[in-house]
C-alpha cells in the first residue's frame, strides 16, 4: 500500500522533504503530493509520542521505529550528518551536561558493544520484564527493535535510594531520607495502576510459572535495594511476601572496570549484586540474581553520560510520588524546587501531558533513537514488524 503521507501527532513525513510540521487544507487533506511506504505493522493514529510538543525551531523531529521505517536514504544520510555534527551548533545551556556534548555511540565498535548488551534481554523474552528506573531503558528499547529480541517490557519510574552500604552491617536503611507513609501509599497506588505491584507479579507466576525479571544498572545495589524495600513491605502487608520472593529474579547490568577502579563502594561490595533489604533477607535464597558486564567505554557513554541518562524518561524521586503521575509528567532532573512546583501546577488538567525537556534535549533523544535504529538496520538486525509502545 502506498500513501501520500504518514502523520504522527502533528508531524508529517514525505519522501522528498523528510519530516516537517503538517499543514492541512480546510477539508483536512494534506498538501503533500509525495509518497512514502508505510512500514509493516504501522498503526495509523497510534499514540507513540513522548509527551512532547513540536517546536518549529527544533532541528530534529520525533524519530521512532515507525518514522525510521518511512525515511528515504537521503533523509537518513542527512540525519547521520546531523548526528555527527550535533555538538558543533547547539545551545549547550539546554543540555544537562555542558561538558559532554557529543552524541554517544559515534564509533561502530561501541555500537557493537551496545547491541551486544541489548541482546542479553533476548534470554528473557518470554518473561515479564520490569525496567527499574531509567538506566536500562535504551538497552531494552534496542531489544524491542531487534529481530529475536523482547516483545515488550514495563517501565517503572523510580529514582534515588535510602539504603547505603556499611562495612559491618551490610546495606542499611537510612530512616531520615526514607519515604514517608504518605509517599509510600502514593507509590503503591502507582504500582497497582501500571500492574507492577507484588500481587500482579505473584498472580502471573501462579498462572504462567514465569518469574518477573527486574532489571537495573547495578553498582553498589543501593537503588534496587530501596525499590525491593518498598515492594517487600507492600507484599508483606498483602500476606504474600514469601510468594513474592519466589516470583522475581534480578538481572543487573554494569561495568566491572568501573566497579574495580572508580566505584567508591568497591571495597565494601566487590560483587555486583543487589543486597536484600531487611524485610526480604529471610527469603534471599529464593531470588536468583544475574549480572552482565559491559564494555567500559560504551558504559560511560550510555550510563554515566548525564545527557544520555536524563533524556531517557521520567525522574521520579520519592518526594514526588504523591505529587505527579510519571506517565503524564515527563521530566529529567530538576534541581530548583520552585521550577518543579510551577511545572506541576501547569501540568494539572484532564489527560494533560507535561514535559520540561528543552528543544536541545529532545533533539538529543531523537537523534540517539535514530542512531540506534540505524545501527541495527545496518547490521540486518532490525525487526520487520514492531508493535510495542516505548
Amino acid at each position: 500500500m502506498r500513501i501520500s503521507c504518514i502523520q504522527t501527532n502533528n508531524l508529517l513525513y514525505n519522501s522528498r522533504q523528510g519530516f516537517r510540521v503538517s499543514k492541512q487544507s480546510g477539508d483536512g487533506i494534506s498538501d503533500s503530493h509525495n509518497y512514502a511506504v508505510a512500514p509493516a505493522g504501522f498503526r495509523y493514529g497510534a499514540s507513540i509520542h513522548f509527551g512532547e510538543f513540536f517546536d518549529p525551531n527544533r532541528t530534529v523531529p520525533h524519530i521512532d521505529y515507525e518514522e525510521y521505517m518511512c525515511m528515504q536514504p537521503a533523509a537518513k544520510k542527512r540525519m547521520r550528518l546531523r548526528y555527527k555534527n550535533f555538538d558543533k551548533n547547539l545551545n549547550v545551556g539546554e543540555l544537562f551536561d555542558s561538558k559532554d556534548t557529543r552524541m554517544p555511540l559515534q564509533h561502530e565498535t561501541l555500537m557493537d558493544e551496545f547491541i551486544k548488551t541489548s541482546k542479553i534481554y533476548s534470554k528473557y523474552k518470554d518473561q515479564p520484564i520490569i525496567c527499574l528506573g531509567r538506566s536500562p531503558k535504551w538497552f531494552l528499547n534496542a531489544s524491542l527493535w531487534t529481530e529475536g529480541g523482547i516483545n515488550d517490557y514495563k517501565f517503572v519510574a523510580f529514582s534515588g535510594f535510602w539504603h547505603r552500604p556499611d562495612y559491618r552491617e551490610g546495606m542499611v536503611r537510612i530512616e531520615s531520607v526514607a519515604p514517608t507513609e504518605k509517599e509510600e501509599i502514593a507509590y503503591r497506588k502507582y504500582l497497582k495502576r501500571i500492574k507492577a505491584d507484588p500481587q500482579t507479579i505473584v498472580d502471573n507466576m501462579e498462572k504462567t510459572g514465569k518469574k518477573t525479571v527486574i532489571t537495573d544498572y547495578i553498582c553498589s545495589g543501593k537503588g534496587a535495594c530501596s525499590f525491593l524495600d518498598v515492594m517487600g513491605r507492600y507484599a508483606d502487608e498483602l500476606g504474600i511476601l514469601e510468594k513474592f520472593s519466589k516470583a522475581i529474579q534480578i538481572v543487573g547490568i554494569g561495568s566491572m572496570d568501573y566497579m574495580e577502579v572508580l566505584n567508591p563502594y568497591a571495597d565494601t561490595y566487590s560483587e555486583p549484586r543487589v543486597p536484600m533489604p531487611k524485610i526480604l533477607q529471610p527469603y534471599s535464597d529464593n531470588i536468583r540474581q544475574e549480572f552482565y558486564d559491559m564494555h567500559y567505554g560504551m558504559f560511560r557513554e550510555m550510563l554515566l553520560n548525564q545527557n544520555t541518562n536524563e533524556c531517557r524518561s521520567t525522574y521520579y524521586p520519592h518526594g514526588m510520588w504523591p505529587i505527579y503521575n510519571p506517565s503524564r509528567f515527563k521530566t529529567g532532573l530538576i534541581k530548583d524546587p520552585k521550577k518543579l512546583k510551577a511545572m506541576i501546577a501547569e501540568s494539572k488538567g484532564p489527560k494533560k501531558i507535561m514535559s520540561h525537556f528543552t528543544p536541545t534535549m529532545f533533539d538529543f533523544r531523537n537523534l540517539l533513537n535514530f542512531r540506534i535504529l540505524d545501527g541495527l538496520n545496518a547490521r540486518g538486525l532490525l525487526k520487520a514488524v514492531h508493535h510495542s509502545k516505548v
